[in-house]
């Protein structure tokens, strides 16, 4: 890793890092929805590598471009709306552009919703960072009627301002060049014009601390300790935030809000001002996408299509998934488990046992990546890009408020019914770890397509069609309480839904695929490996007699309190691996797949229901680990063991009084 050292005095050693090989590192900043995906996938291609940021489960993606004879190491950051602390994505931009000070940055912004980007701008120009302006979107703009003079706001800003369209590729090699320019400075940049407390609170600290950059000063004034401690040495930084904030008492006093309202009031009315200055709106018609808007976000058409495409999109990932899953599984077990079961039939039974099951955790795997994943995230990506993913976001926020959770949440609730591994990993888009814990949490009680295999299988087909349907009437009632007491209960930090609503707009078929392909990769590196070695697991204590001695160890709870079978509890322990396997080694250990001769409906009724709640799969535990760690993944997976069985022995006692 080359580092570059710099700076004396009381400012930190802040380091340039960059990975080996690499010339220069450039990041791209901006608001969410600005296009910038499109703008990194258009620059980068398909060959980029997305990490956690070290501490965290937020994604940064990583790409290299060869940009004339120099090799460029380009990040795209999370997109945010401010570098202030109120989500796991800003504390990420924050901490890697202090920690990692890249050599550049490039400042995607919106044309269409320019003031509300500048605040973003107006705060990057306060690091000292070499910076340009990609103004995206241009021809969205155009058709809203809206014209900017380029130069006038690159005159302002005191930085290289370049037209973009990234999702046609028209202004990219200009945004880079600009960034890669040896002349691009940090000199001559803008300055916020502050409230007048303010700015002589700035020159106050001038004086005791002269060689400490301006925006360190005003980012210690609004109390923003880690930005502080990360910028300036430890002793020279406690003695900033104690100097600032006894003067900030007093600016506070004088003005009846805190001070960091003050800045963010003093941001936005010199965002408003530079766009007056430098936009004019020029009369036109009203567009058809216009008029889609307007139909997209009203109150009840607007709930009505919602709801029709997210029905959509269930009967899409279901169908579409569920016949390549059909194809896959015949594939693997004609022509990979079948032969490998013959072949290894004389073979000691622990080695066979350990083949077989790591095989069909291969299977299980292919299985699930590709037909519900891929076929999920190619849909979700559409979404994001045609801009509909914001929409439904807000339409919904009233709702889901009530389970602690906000209007982005519905996405990920409605992939759980198709797969909820795709789903636990699309928490991604929510702002804080509390959020993440609580939707993860719902997710994991969601019946999903292979827990409706046993819901349909079993208690639709052997009991009754309302039956199965109050199975799901019950799962409803018990996410929406479990919901409502952890958004009541559970600490952490709680957040508005301040989102923009972005342009509608034709996504860019390119940056969907890239998307596409970029989640799915991940889960094949993250989730299949453990997955793979869950099941070898499984078959290795199978062979060793374990699964025996652990039924008959758990009679008295399984028969006992449950009313269950003695087999029924080895069917659960197979479920682990996958849902619906609970069923097939049901059959197996009943020697029959007429349930009606061997199971009682209230004995069919309760297994379909704890199965339905009780811990997920491997694939499911393995995601929930890499997102939350293994201690939420434990309590997650002992809260839904409890829960189904808590309610399995209710049932067990209703049905026997009855």
């Amino acid at each position: 890793m080359e580092t570059t050292e710099f700076n004396d005095g009381p400012v930190a050693n802040v380091r340039k890092t960059r990975p080996p090989d690499f010339d220069m590192t450039i990041a791209f900043v901006g608001n969410p929805s600005v296009g910038k995906s499109a703008f990194f996938s258009r620059l980068t291609g398909v060959g980029v590598v997305v990490a956690n940021y070290p501490g965290t489960t937020v994604e940064l993606t990583h790409g290299s471009v060869n940009v004339g004879s120099k090799k460029l190491d380009v990040v795209d950051l999370p997109g945010i709306y401010s570098l202030g602390a109120s989500t796991e994505d800003e504390k990420v931009s924050k901490r890697y552009l202090l920690r990692e000070y890249p050599d550049a940055i490039i400042n995607v912004v919106d044309a269409t919703r320019l003031e509300r980007n500048l605040f973003l701008t107006l705060q990057l120009l306060e690091f000292n960072i070499p910076m340009v302006v990609a103004l995206n979107q241009m021809d969205a703009a155009k058709e809203m009627g809206i014209e900017i003079d380029i130069e006038k706001l690159s005159e302002i800003l005191g930085v290289p301002v370049v037209p973009t369209i990234a999702t046609k590729g028209f202004g990219l090699e200009g945004a880079v060049f600009a960034a890669i320019d040896e002349k691009l400075s940090i000199e001559g940049r803008h300055r916020v014009h502050y409230d007048n407390h303010i700015l002589r609170a700035i020159e106050k600290l001038d004086e005791d601390f002269p060689e400490i950059g301006y925006g360190i000063k005003v980012r210690a004034l609004e109390r923003d300790e880690e930005f502080v401690k990360l910028s300036c040495r430890p002793h020279d930084a406690d003695l900033l935030l104690i100097t600032s904030e006894s003067i900030t008492d007093d600016i506070e006093k004088a003005h009846g809000m805190s001070i960091s309202d003050t800045i963010v009031r003093d941001l936005y009315g010199e965002a408003g001002y530079i766009v007056d200055s430098v936009t004019t709106q020029v009369e036109h018609k009203v567009t058809f996408k216009e008029r889609i808007d307007s139909v997209l976000t009203s109150e009840y058409v607007g709930i009505t299509g919602l709801v029709a495409a997210l029905l959509l999109t269930f009967f899409v990932v279901f169908t579409v998934g569920g016949f390549l899953e059909e194809g896959i599984v015949s594939l693997f077990e004609t022509f990979l488990i079948s032969p490998a079961e013959s072949l290894l039939a004389s073979s000691h039974p622990v080695i066979r046992n350990v083949i077989i099951y790591s095989l069909l955790g291969v299977e299980a795997g292919f299985a699930i990546a590709i037909p519900y994943i891929a076929v999920f995230y190619v849909i979700l990506s559409l979404f994001e890009d045609s801009g509909y993913l914001t929409r439904a976001s807000f339409l919904l926020d009233n709702w889901t408020h009530k389970v602690g959770l906000h209007g982005r949440a519905i996405i990920p609730l409605i992939l759980g019914m198709g797969c909820n591994v795709p789903a636990i990993m699309s928490t991604r888009t929510l702002n804080t770890v509390r959020e993440k814990r609580i939707a993860s949490v719902l997710i994991a009680l969601t019946p999903c397509s292979a827990r409706t295999v046993i819901i349909i299988g079993l208690v639709g087909t052997f009991v009754g069609y309302w039956a199965a349907i109050s199975i799901y009437v019950l799962e409803l009632v018990i996410i929406f309480a479990t919901g409502w007491v952890l958004g009541k209960g559970l600490p952490g930090e709680r957040t508005g839904l301040i989102m923009e609503m972005a342009p509608l707009r034709k996504p860019d078929r390119r940056a969907t695929f890239q998307k596409t392909w970029l989640r799915v990769r991940e889960f094949m590196y993250v989730a299949f490996p453990l997955l793979v070695a869950g099941s070898a697991l499984l078959g290795l204590i199978d062979s060793l007699g374990v699964l025996d001695v652990f039924q008959n160890a758990v009679e008295p709870v399984s028969v006992g309190l449950l009313g269950l079978p003695a087999f029924a509890a080895t069917a659960l322990i197979f479920g682990i691996l996958r849902k619906e396997m609970a069923l097939q080694i049901l059959a197996v250990l009943a020697g029959t797949a007429n349930f009606a001769l061997v199971l009682t409906p209230l004995q069919m009724y309760s297994f379909a229901v704890i199965t339905t709640i009780y811990i997920p799969c491997v694939a499911t535990i393995a995601i929930l680990k890499n997102e939350l760690g293994w201690k939420d993944t434990t309590l997650i997976s002992l809260f839904t063991i409890t829960l189904a069985f808590t309610i399995g022995a209710l049932i067990n006692m209703i049905g026997m009084n009855l």
